[in-house]
Formats: structure tokens, sequence, C-alpha cells
């Protein structure tokens, strides 16, 4: 009953955050600098198409009837049509988002098994080489921008090596290099934290005490230690999903993936603006329910956050 308690009101708290998105979302288009309907048909408009437009598109409505019908229509799947494909922004974002689940998945892998294993490393190895080099590599990578890194894979292993195709979603093969890209730019941000909530962790009374009693140093630290550092790093792992998907945003335009982050930025620049509020929404959504879900693996790990998260 208290876990049935704590999962409900953590779904009533994410209700404000939910409604806090889709107002900043429907309010991109009209904070527009300028005129939005003159910006989508172009500065040799006429009075009657832009007319025409506004009507369509429900403009010529006061702001709150525009945001109200707006978030019927979203209620309904209706995310709008788009000015430039001509076709539901549904249909576009069904067709993209598979692709970009795929990227983002797949560099959050890379990037959270790497970072936590040399993390781990580090920490049992403090202060010898094997520490200073995973510290090293830590900063290495996360110094250099996704696009630059994404550009001399390509130039590496595409171009000279020819081991992997340089562009496009053509097999399983090309999926290596843009994940790679992402993964290697984020382990920084799980490998660092991960060394310093371990040290702190094998510091603990109750990891000495086992090792008082005969417990083998790695089964100490596979049973009783990496569990305590979950909870830190599902946090991290939280917080750094928004970047991870801004990430891929670049990666994808990079290595010509045809997935969301393609789709956001061809319509930022063909100022479909119904695309593009049908994609930051989504993408924002993600971020909010990716959050929750990580306050319910909390309680799912510790038990002791459902209680403290009763009390409040």
């Amino acid at each position: 009953m208290k876990k049935w308690r704590y999962v409900i009101k953590r779904l009533i708290r994410t209700i404000p955050i939910v409604i806090g998105v889709t107002l900043v979302t429907f309010l991109i288009l009209h904070l527009t600098p300028g005129d939005p309907v003159r910006i989508m048909l172009g500065p040799y408009a006429t009075a009657e198409n832009m007319a025409a437009l506004r009507a369509q598109y429900g403009l010529d409505q006061p702001l709150p009837m525009q945001y109200m019908t707006w978030i019927a229509n979203i209620t309904r799947g209706d995310l709008g049509t788009s000015i430039r494909y001509n076709r539901p922004v549904t249909e576009l974002v069904k067709d993209r988002i598979g692709i970009t689940l795929t990227l983002t998945l797949s560099g959050l892998f890379i990037s959270v098994t790497l970072g936590s294993l040399l993390g781990i490393l580090a920490a049992l190895k403090q202060n010898s080489w094997v520490d200073y080099l995973c510290t090293f590599q830590a900063m290495f990578w996360i110094s250099i921008p996704g696009f630059w890194l994404a550009i001399i894979f390509l130039y590496i292993f595409g171009l000279q090596l020819r081991w992997v195709p340089i562009a496009g979603l053509t097999g399983f093969v090309s999926i290596i290099l843009p994940a790679l890209t992402i993964g290697l730019q984020e382990e920084a941000w799980f490998a660092r934290p991960m060394r310093a909530e371990m040290l702190g962790v094998l510091n603990e009374g109750y990891i000495k005490a086992a090792r008082a009693k005969g417990v083998r140093y790695y089964k100490v630290v596979g049973k009783h230690a990496l569990r305590n550092v979950m909870v830190p790093m599902i946090t991290m792992l939280a917080l750094r999903l928004p970047w991870v998907i801004a990430g891929s945003v670049v990666v994808e335009v990079v290595f010509a993936w045809g997935g969301m982050g393609s789709l956001l930025v061809n319509s930022v620049l063909a100022r479909d603006y119904p695309v593009v509020q049908g994609a930051l929404l989504i993408i924002a959504l993600s971020v909010v329910a990716a959050n929750l879900l990580a306050d319910l693996v909390y309680s799912l790990i510790d038990p002791r956050i459902r209680v403290e998260g009763g009390k409040k």
C-alpha cells in the first residue's frame, strides 16, 4: 500500500510539470520575434494568404483559446499538420522517433556501462596509475565538442579505414560511430561520480565490518557497495538525459540520420513551426517521463525512500 501511495504521489507531482512543459512549448511560436505567419509564408506573402493561414491554424483566436484548443488536440493525439511536408506531425514523429530512441539508448548504454566500470576500477585502484589513467581519459573525452568528435570518427573510421558507412542508417554497423560519439562524451559524467561514491561507500563501517568477518573484498564490493551507489548514479542518469538528447540532435545531423534531431533542425530551418512544437513537446515529455521513472526506480532499490517520501 505504501508503495502505491508513493507512486500516486509522484504522479500527482508530475502533473504541474507537464502543464508547464506544454505551456512553454506552446509559447515558443508566439515568443518568436516577428510575425510567425509572415515568417512561415515569407516576405512576399499577401494579406489574404496570411489571413487564411491564421484561420487554418487558429492563430486569429485569443491566446488562451489557442492554448486550450492545442491541448485538446494533443489529448486526441493530434499535434497539427506540417507546413513543409503537408503531413500530420504525429506521423512524422512516429516515423522518426524509433531511430532517435535507438541512438539515444545505445549511447546511454555505452556511457553508463563504461563510465561505471571505469569509475569502480578507479576507486578500487585509488591513487594508482590506473586511477590516473581513468581520470585522464574521462577529462579527454568530455573536453572535445560532440560535433568535432563525430567528424573525427567519420574521417578516421569512415573515410580512411572504411570500416563503417560514413552516413545514413544502413544496418547495425552504422550505429557504432554515432553511439560511440554520444557514449564517450557522456561516459565521463558517470565515471567521476561513480569513483567518488564508491570511495565514500568503501569507507563506511558496514563495509569494514564485512571485511573484518573475512568476506572477500570483491564480494563486498559487488553485493553491498554497488547497491548503495546505484541511487546517485540513477540521479545522474536522469540529469544527463536532456543533454544526451541534445547531443543526439547534433550527432544525427553529422551522420545524416533521419531521426527526431534531423527533423527538428530541418523544421527550424524551414520555419515549420507545427513540427517544431510537436518535436519539442515529445522530447520534453520524454525527459519528464524519464525523471519520473528514475524516482520510481529509487524506491525499488532503496525502500527507505518510499518511507521518507510518504512522510513529506
